[in-house]
């Protein structure tokens, strides 16, 4: 009987630590949004400001897609410039949300758009490989 409380016990703490709320979610989301686009500055910039930040589903591309929009303020130290700056992701909540998941699908950034488009690939291998592992850094905190 002892035991079986202690494991019930042990699964109940294991079950709460490992759940994966929205709002943590949303945050791995925002840095790796912004660790994509860091990625493309050229050196010496670097974001000074997060304006504002929208975080929605995607609902145009499905359910698992989520959009972070981050109008952001680059500078080099000397000139600033505003601009907005949207990453798509994809994904997944384990069961009971115990697990989570997000790959990046899309960076959009200064007009350019690396990633995927439709049933396409935007930009080179070299800038995607570049993409997801700055991404794939901060997600896997």
């Amino acid at each position: 009987m002892k035991t079986t409380s202690f494991l019930m016990a042990l699964g109940s703490v294991l079950i709460l630590t490992g759940c994966v709320d929205r709002g943590t979610a949303d945050q791995k989301l925002v840095n790796a949004c912004k660790a994509g686009i860091e990625a493309f500055l050229y050196d010496g910039q670097s974001i000074q400001t997060v304006k504002k930040q929208t975080i929605t589903n995607d609902i145009r591309l499905g359910s698992g897609f989520r959009k972070v929009v981050l109008d952001l303020n680059i500078s080099d130290g000397y000139h600033g410039q505003e601009g907005a700056h949207t990453c798509i992701f994809l994904e997944e909540f384990g069961f009971a949300k115990m697990s989570y998941r997000a790959s990046i699908y899309q960076l959009n950034s200064n007009g350019r758009t690396i990633g995927q488009q439709g049933y396409e690939i935007q930009g080179s291998l070299q800038e995607m490989t570049k993409l997801t592992d700055a991404v794939d850094k901060v997600l896997s905190q």
